[in-house]
């Protein structure tokens, strides 16, 4: 690859990613969302940190998922549920799945 190609693909690559964080906010940035609207994306980032843990803890498909008492991850986080829904505090979930976690691992 030349030099003018590399630039060429840094651009084409930011702007790709560029425009679809900026389009929503050039588009709706003075609109009043719809109450709906509103409501579905209060659960986006409890979706998005969901599907981001969810191979950590069970594992992939392609190895076979996890669901055994050998699984620190698993077991972490069947302990945290209960005290994240309970307190509803982050730095008490994190707290008891780091603890929980290492405990896990100096027993499994």
């Amino acid at each position: 690859m030349s030099y003018d190609e590399i630039l060429l693909c840094i651009f084409g690559l930011f702007l790709v990613s560029y425009i679809p964080r900026v389009l929503p906010f050039a588009l709706l940035g003075n609109r009043e969302l719809p109450r709906f609207f509103h409501l579905w994306l209060q659960y986006v980032p409890t979706a998005v940190f969901g599907a981001l843990i969810f191979t950590s803890i069970f594992g992939s498909g392609a190895e076979g998922f996890r669901f055994s008492w050998e699984n620190k991850e698993l077991v972490a986080s069947i302990v945290v549920l209960p005290v994240a829904a309970a307190t509803k505090s982050l730095p008490y979930s994190i707290i008891t799945g780091l603890v929980t976690y290492w405990l896990a691992q100096q027993i499994l």
